[in-house]
């Protein structure tokens, strides 16, 4: 829809309070999802990674899925967040 000005456009939205309430409450009601720790294999560099969901950097690579395991809990106990585990093929094996 085309409009002449910015205020046709605000008018608009103005029409109709009850749709704009819905967004608002729904917007509210949502939780968000908790952040997850996620160990997992790379199979290119034949090591372990730990990931926190949604960033962007692994938080570090180790050699052994124990290592790994235990400084992935040791941060997620620290946060208060989630645990995922793995398996070598990628599969999920475990969530604590």
């Amino acid at each position: 829809m085309w409009f002449k000005n910015k205020n046709q456009k605000e008018d608009k939205k103005q029409d109709n309070p009850q749709k704009l309430e819905k967004q608002q409450k729904d917007k509210q009601e949502k939780p968000k999802a908790k952040a997850s720790y996620r160990v997992v294999y790379d199979s290119v560099e034949k090591v372990w990674l730990i990931k926190k969901d949604g960033a962007k950097r692994i938080i570090r690579k180790v050699a052994t899925k124990a290592e790994a395991t235990k400084v992935a809990k040791e941060l997620s106990e620290n946060q208060n967040l989630n645990l995922i585990l793995h398996k070598k093929d990628g599969k999920f094996q475990k969530k604590s």
